[in-house]
């Protein structure tokens, strides 16, 4: 029996990597019972590895070190912690990892966003990000890409071999399966809970996600604006941490509505939401007339596909990994093009045709992305590597 620990430290503190860690994790578990498995994580993590009940469980012991990404301690104080480990193998969920680690492990790589976006980054954090990046791809016995736009970039950026990347799609959580096998009637009652919470009386279109530039918000403000002068009372929803780092988006939001963003009402055109937790998660895509995607850059994207095995017909950019993701389940805009984006945002919430059509082509796409499939691919590549070492 070999011993495996799982790089869980962005649980707790990332919210997508954590969804990963966690969608992966919990089928890996389901499906090999020759290999024992640790979890490690930071304290922030605790109260949700408690409600996924893996702090009690036999089946994978969980270690906790407070230790950040993309800081010293990273490549000092967890490359002492592993060493001293009997870890026959590391499976770290992004590429952050000790570059002076020298046993092996294997890395997943969900995007290469950042590299087009240095500009707006600190330098003194840029050089280490490169060097944790260089050496994630070099000395990591397999690369595990979550679609084949980044393992390309990744072909480009590093003239890595292709053999020792493996793209394996991200998969659906068992709450949206559920949710997308759902009679729309119930999907709709589902829909009306969110805005039963956050007292919101209009039609609403809805993005999830960080506030960051390559998520090209202005744009998506600047389309909404034009929208809205067409439609009339729809409102957009933002849900997720409010980013006050990101000046631009604050003060649109706060031209957009006519007051600081402290003071958001429900009645607001551009709703922010804030974070919302996961039970209302679920019923704020269902109760979108459309999900946006404005992205400039994106490795693969889980909430478009949320958004669609809840029953929203979702409009996106189409560019970089969401086209391959989405397929014909969308309706498309050039990201860099705000009148374009506007006009098929707008096309969407006046044809209800086309909205049936993408709400129906969206819940069959959905049916692609398993994370038992993704477990069943990546416990491959854990026993190749494993066997070679």
């Amino acid at each position: 029996m070999s011993k495996i620990l799982v790089d869980g430290r962005f649980i707790g503190v990332g919210d997508s990597i954590g969804r990963y860690t966690f969608g992966i994790l919990e089928h890996l578990l389901d499906i090999d019972s020759e290999n024992h498995y640790s979890l490690l994580i930071r304290p922030a993590g605790i109260k949700q590895v408690k409600e996924h009940g893996f702090w009690d469980s036999d089946r994978v012991k969980v270690e906790v070190q407070d230790i950040a990404h993309y800081s010293m301690a990273e490549q000092t104080k967890l490359l002492v912690w592993l060493n001293k480990k009997p870890y026959d193998l590391v499976y770290f969920t992004q590429f952050n990892h000790p570059i002076y680690y020298r046993k092996p492990y294997i890395i997943t790589i969900h995007d290469m966003t950042t590299f087009g976006y240095f500009g707006y980054q600190n330098p003194l954090r840029v050089i280490p990000f490169k060097m944790a990046m260089k050496s994630a791809v070099r000395d990591s016995k397999k690369i595990i890409s979550v679609s084949k736009k980044t393992g390309d970039e990744l072909v480009d950026y590093y003239k890595v071999d292709k053999r020792k990347i493996e793209v394996i799609y991200c998969g659906i959580d068992q709450n949206y399966v559920r949710i997308s096998k759902m009679d729309q009637a119930d999907r709709v009652k589902l829909g009306n809970k969110f805005k039963k919470h956050y007292e919101l009386e209009s039609e609403y279109l809805l993005y999830t996600g960080m506030w960051k530039k390559h998520k090209n918000l202005m744009r998506l403000l600047q389309a909404f604006k034009k929208v809205r002068s067409d439609v009339g009372s729809i409102q957009l929803v933002l849900a997720g941490k409010v980013d006050k780092d990101e000046p631009e988006i604050v003060t649109e939001i706060e031209n957009i509505n006519g007051h600081e963003i402290d003071k958001t009402m429900s009645s607001d055109p551009v709703f922010v939401a804030g974070f919302v937790p996961e039970e209302l998660l679920s019923a704020a895509y269902a109760g979108a007339i459309a999900y946006t995607q404005s992205s400039l850059n994106e490795g693969f994207g889980l909430p478009p596909l949320e958004a669609m095995a809840c029953g929203a017909p979702v409009v996106a950019s189409n560019i970089s990994a969401t086209p391959e993701v989405l397929g014909d389940a969308a309706s498309y805009f050039d990201p860099e093009n705000v009148d374009d984006m506007m006009m098929k945002i707008e096309e969407v919430v006046m044809n209800q045709r086309l909205r049936l059509d993408l709400r129906k082509r969206g819940l069959e796409r959905v049916k692609l992305y398993s994370w038992n499939e993704n477990a069943k691919k990546t416990l491959k590549i854990i026993e190749e590597v494993l066997k070679s070492n």
